[in-house]
């Protein structure tokens, strides 16, 4: 067993999936939020579970454009396809594997998750013509007569595994699944069991909980999968054991680094972590709050733009602010500048009826705010 330095642990090589996944170089792409299964660990959050919706990393699109557009902005070297289930939306999951291999070439990586009741041969087939690269499994373990339909994905040339969870309290049937499929598979991926907003209660009820107050990973998960680590040494596969700190510290920070050097304005200051400190002057009735998030969501930008225009106006000649040190941002009505700029002329900016304030955020597409600091 090796560690990564990507804070997990492997046996072999690392799946290809992984290897560009923790490194931050994967579009994260949900083509739905439906899924004929309902797992008590899923972690899929409020706004995708259950609801045909497609996200791509954390932009809900409405236009294919948008997936390639993200993708680019994150320098994105391939894609993982997740949901719900894409063979749900089986024309859909192909219509998009097709748009991203005809724009960014056969190099771009495309891996798919899938559970296994939807498996037929004929759609695998539909998969692998469209350009498929690397396919992985979430075999239920309460559900051993759907096993045999991994072995369906070796009909074809590509990397075939199987990823699942380690459930504490759940390793005779794990040892079952992983005897089962240890020579029909290419990988094997272990994720820490994980704790979120959406399936915190069910979790709880069953009796699980965190390893500790600052951690996502549910206590004895990770004792488990050093286990099945140890107790596979010697076969002849390949393995991956993901920790949530992968997913945290590796995956997500090292991809929010790559597109905030993509999206960032030439007044933002980009911290270590890859977040946004910039100035920020608002309309008073648009001032961040409780439940500002719902708020943005529910806005008529089309009503606001307008006095985001004149007050640009007012900074630039009453203030004069050049117009190059001011930015209408439309998605969260309000002008972006420079910290600098916020903090020196916050009383002046108070005076024309606007609300200053200095702001840490992602620079991803819902731009969530870390801190807001009004002056």
């Amino acid at each position: 067993m090796i560690n990564t330095g990507f804070y997990s642990w492997k046996k072999g090589k690392l799946p290809k999936g992984c290897a560009y996944c923790v490194k931050g170089q994967k579009l994260v792409l949900v083509v739905t939020g439906l899924c004929p299964n309902k797992c008590f660990f899923c972690p899929l959050s409020e706004q995708k579970a259950g609801k045909d919706v497609i996200y791509a990393n954390e932009w809900k699109i409405t236009s294919p454009k948008d997936i390639i557009k993200e993708a680019e902005l994150t320098d994105a070297k391939g894609a993982g396809i997740t949901g719900g289930d894409p063979l749900v939306k089986l024309d859909r999951t192909i219509k998009y594997i097709k748009l991203l291999k005809k724009k960014f070439g056969r190099k771009f990586h495309i891996h798919l998750y899938t559970p296994l009741n939807l498996v037929t041969e004929a759609k695998l087939k539909k998969l692998h013509k469209a350009g498929l690269d690397e396919i992985r499994f979430h075999p239920m373990l309460d559900k051993p007569n759907e096993w045999k339909r991994v072995e369906l994905a070796k009909k074809f040339d590509w990397d075939v595994g199987v990823e699942i969870p380690v459930i504490p309290g759940r390793k005779k049937e794990t040892l079952k699944l992983l005897d089962y499929i240890k020579d029909k598979v290419d990988f094997l991926n272990l994720n820490e069991l994980e704790i979120s907003d959406t399936n915190v209660n069910k979790l709880v009820e069953k009796g699980f909980k965190p390893k500790n107050k600052i951690s996502y990973g549910i206590k004895g998960s990770e004792k488990l999968a050093k286990e099945l680590l140890n107790y596979l040494k010697k076969a002849k596969l390949n393995i991956h054991y993901c920790t949530t700190t992968t997913k945290d510290k590796a995956q997500l920070a090292r991809r929010i680094k790559r597109r905030a050097l993509n999206v960032a304005l030439k007044t933002d200051f980009i911290t270590k972590e890859g977040t946004l400190v910039r100035g920020a002057i608002y309309l008073p009735e648009l001032k961040p709050g409780f439940g500002y998030g719902l708020q943005v969501e529910s806005i008529n930008t089309k009503k606001f733009l307008g006095k985001l225009k004149k007050a640009k106006i007012a900074l630039q000649k009453q203030l004069g602010i050049p117009a190059s040190a001011l930015k209408i941002d439309v998605f969260k009505p309000r002008i972006l500048t420079s910290i600098a700029l916020v903090d020196e002329l916050k009383e002046e900016i108070k005076k024309l009826k606007l609300v200053p304030a200095i702001i840490e955020e992602y620079p991803t597409w819902d731009a969530l705010e870390i801190d807001v600091q009004f002056l």
